[in-house]
């Protein structure tokens, strides 16, 4: 197949993929294009962003070698322009395929044994801290430069706050003490990965880092209810052992309102 590539390639890059297949991956919310390259019998990934918006992608990975099921460094290449980042890909499938729609109970097992993997994370040497400091000021700027506009919100976050910028005020002034612990940052089920019925990896690393606890709960409970079904969540928090504090879940849950 061929692909028009958004930003003209490096030689590095241009070399490793010669003769592969390539197929475009429109799953996901991203800044980047992704690329599935299927060479010599291996699946990669080669994903393809502005300069500077792969760096701590790359980054998180090297990092994270080691501590926790994520995707090998292959090549991570770089020009004026564009930064391109191959991986080998994660085995398995994401925990929202057909198989695991058609069997959640199962699902939920999974997702819980990711969690563990990511409580078990030492974050006292981390470098990357992504808690609600970064995050406000991510969603700041989000606002501040009509990225998120107020038809965006859903209508009865419009109905309660008016606008944008009064959401924002709402985090701002209602901030409470973080439970810190390594935080994948979009535990969304296409995210987490299962080979064999067991845990296999995480994907999409970049907004990993100390965080609050609350926040990757709220992110995993919000794409549960939309792949599993409601029931699926008290599930979820059954199986973590973890009895959910509403307001934090909904302060975050309104917090994602003002991504993009």
């Amino acid at each position: 197949m061929m692909i028009k590539f958004r930003y003209n390639i490096t030689k590095q890059i241009e070399n490793f993929i010669k003769n592969a297949k390539l197929e475009e991956i429109n799953i996901g919310c991203s800044d980047s294009d992704v690329i599935k390259i299927t060479k010599n019998n291996q699946i990669y990934y080669l994903k393809i962003a502005k300069k500077g918006l792969l760096t701590q992608e790359f980054n998180v990975l090297k990092w994270l070698n080691g501590k926790l099921l994520v995707p090998e460094i292959v090549m991570f290449e770089f020009d004026d322009n564009a930064e391109f980042l191959i991986t080998k890909a994660i085995p398995g499938e994401m925990v929202c395929s057909d198989y695991y729609i058609k069997n959640p109970d199962l699902a939920i097992k999974i997702i819980k044994e990711a969690f563990d993997n990511l409580y078990n994370v030492d974050i006292s040497n981390c470098p990357f801290d992504v808690s609600n400091n970064y995050k406000l000021s991510l969603v700041e700027k989000n606002v501040n430069n009509g990225l998120v506009k107020d038809e965006d919100l859903k209508e009865e976050t419009l109905k309660k706050y008016g606008n944008t910028k009064n959401l924002l005020q709402y985090l701002k002034d209602n901030r409470f003490e973080e439970e810190l612990c390594f935080s994948h940052g979009d535990t969304s089920l296409p995210n987490i990965f299962s080979l064999n019925c067991k845990f296999s990896g995480f994907i999409d690393v970049g907004e990993c880092g100390i965080a609050d606890k609350w926040f990757d709960l709220a992110i995993c409970e919000k794409s549960i209810r939309r792949n599993l079904g409601e029931k699926y969540v008290s599930k979820f928090y059954k199986e973590l052992n973890i009895v959910p504090d509403r307001k934090k879940i909904d302060y975050y849950l309104l917090m994602m309102e003002l991504y993009i």
